[in-house]
């Protein structure tokens, strides 16, 4: 899984047994945490001292050190599974559902063939396999975070890497699902490789979607603005465009064999002005900031007090400024 707003981590280092995996996996998010009264965010953020998680090194390091070797990703080794969740969950929760384009739910319930690009742990799949028995879901990753032995029987897990190409014949899928890659190629990759490869796997008259979070957030105060900045310098040097979501649409426009091309985008704040899913929001990017936080430290030439007094100040600028990112899904219809 492989996005500057995706986080990896092994899930080896949690020592799971393969029983209470896979119930750790589909298990749905309780809707308390974004809608009730018992989120676990406090009120008064000065007052929490973040949490950081440090994972005991065994043999998954050597898989992920395997796939970051010299590739374009910014993202360090160790990262946190919760966050991949609550990202996962987020996108759901705001565009109320696991997707968007028409026609899905009666693909899903005669048991067409789904596919999902850069699966990540199989959060999405696994959901929505429980839910759909007819359905056959197979997902595709560099990494194998996947449940490998426990999982739904109308699922398969796939380990390769899309610029390689997708191990599937032309026209084989139903519905093609792809999400949180953004910041994962270059412009030249999607557009010479990403895009033709989910176009050729789906069957004509069957759709792609694609979703993804604007690599950069609006209305943000001057310290969130320096960490925003400095990623984004970050990954130009690797020739990655920190906005390429705002780019899919336009770039599926000019795929002369695509129609009905749609694009939904959602306004979600970032921080307690904004309600429960913005309070959420700003955790999802405290793990994130966490999960750099050594290469920000360099790059902005701080030490770590330093660096955890001004993630302070951003909890601030949140509410002062209403800070907010853009949710994309786009979608579109294969015609020949």
């Amino acid at each position: 899984m492989q996005s500057m707003l995706q986080i990896i981590f092994p899930l080896s280092a949690f020592h799971f047994s393969p029983a209470n995996l896979f119930t750790f996996l589909i298990v749905p998010f309780p809707s308390s945490i974004i809608m009730g009264n018992h989120y676990s965010a406090s009120n008064d953020r000065k007052n929490v001292k973040r949490k950081k998680i440090h994972p005991p090194v065994d043999k998954s390091v050597n898989l992920i050190n395997e796939q970051n070797h010299n590739s374009k990703y910014i993202l360090p080794d160790f990262n946190e599974i919760n966050r991949l969740q609550m990202q996962h969950y987020l996108f759901r929760h705001v565009f109320d559902g696991n997707y968007s384009a028409p026609g899905v739910d009666e693909i899903l319930k005669t048991g067409g063939k789904i596919l999902d690009v850069g699966c990540g742990p199989g959060t999405w799949i696994l959901e929505l396999a429980s839910e759909y028995s007819r359905a056959e879901f197979y997902g595709v990753d560099i990494i194998p975070m996947y449940p490998s032995e426990i999982k739904p029987r109308n699922t398969t897990f796939i380990r390769a890497n899309i610029l390689d190409g997708l191990p599937f014949e032309n026209c084989t899928f139903d519905y093609v699902h792809i999400g949180f890659l953004g910041t994962s190629f270059t412009e030249k990759e999607w557009k010479t490789i990403v895009m033709p490869e989910i176009i050729r796997v789906t069957k004509p008259n069957c759709w792609i979607e694609l979703y993804e979070a604007d690599g950069l957030a609006l209305n943000c105060g001057p310290c969130y603005s320096q960490i925003i900045n400095c990623i984004q310098e970050e990954l130009a040097k690797k020739d990655i465009d920190a906005k390429v979501a705002t780019k899919f649409k336009d770039w599926l426009l000019l795929e002369s064999n695509l129609e009905n091309i749609h694009e939904e985008i959602r306004k979600q704040p970032v921080g307690q002005f904004g309600g429960r899913l913005a309070s959420l929001m700003e955790e999802n990017n405290d793990c994130f900031f966490q999960t750099i936080e050594t290469s920000l430290i360099v790059n902005l030439g701080i030490n770590s007090k330093e660096f955890e007094e001004m993630l302070q100040t951003i909890h601030d600028e949140y509410n002062k400024y209403e800070t907010y990112i853009n949710f994309h899904r786009i979608y579109a219809r294969k015609f020949i």
